[in-house]
C-alpha cells in the first residue's frame, strides 16, 4: 500500500480517504525559532546523533512506514505526539550548527549529518520539527488503524511525500 502526502496542498491520501495535514516547521531560517531553542539530530548512527541543526520539513521521496507506537502502550507525551506515532525510515542530510558560549545557535557550518525520526502524528502544537501532523486526533486514529490492518495482512506500507 502507498500513502500519498502532498505538503504543498496539505493533504494525505490513504485508500479512499483524504486527510488534512501540515508540516509547519519553526526554524531559524524562517525566523520562527529563537536562537536558544536548539534542536539536535536524532539518528541510529552515533556519529550523526545529537548535533545541533535547524529543523527542516519532512523529506520528499518514498519512505517505508516501519511501525506504529501507541501512546497507551509507550506512555510518550500525548500533547506532543497525540495517541499514536506512525514511524517511517525517512532521513535527510542537515547542516550542523555551531553553538555560542551560552549554548545558543551561532552559525551554520559546512558539516552535514543524517537526521531521522520523521513521523506522522497528531499534536496539540501546530508546529513540528519536520514531522507530518494530522489536523485531528480522529484522523490519526483512522490512518493508524488502516495501516495496522495492512500490516496484519503481512503487507508493507510506504509513504510518498511531495
Amino acid at each position: 500500500m502507498i500513502i500519498y502526502a502532498n505538503l504543498g496542498s496539505e493533504k494525505l491520501r490513504i485508500g479512499d480517504g483524504v486527510f488534512n495535514i501540515s508540516c509547519n516547521v519553526r526554524s531559524i531560517s524562517n525566523g520562527r525559532r529563537q536562537s536558544y531553542e536548539v534542536i539536535k539530530t536524532t539518528s541510529s548512527n552515533p556519529e550523526y546523533n545529537n548535533h545541533p541543526y535547524d529543523p527542516a520539513p519532512f523529506p520528499k521521496g518514498k519512505w517505508k512506514i516501519t511501525g506504529l507506537l501507541w501512546q497507551a502502550d509507550k506512555k510518550f507525551d500525548f500533547n506532543t505526539y497525540g495517541p499514536v506515532k506512525i514511524l517511517t525510515d525517512a532521513t535527510q542530510l542537515v547542516r550542523v550548527w555551531e553553538l555560542d558560549e551560552f549554548g545558543d545557535y551561532l552559525r551554520e557550518t559546512n558539516k552535514m549529518v543524517s537526521d531521522s525520526c520523521y513521523w506522522i502524528h497528531y499534536s496539540h502544537s501546530t508546529t513540528t520539527l519536520g514531522c507530518i501532523r494530522t489536523a485531528s486526533e480522529k484522523d490519526i486514529f483512522i490512518i493508524a488503524r488502516i495501516i495496522q490492518e495492512v500490516f496484519a495482512e503481512g503487507e508493507e506500507v510506504w509513504i510518498e511525500v511531495g
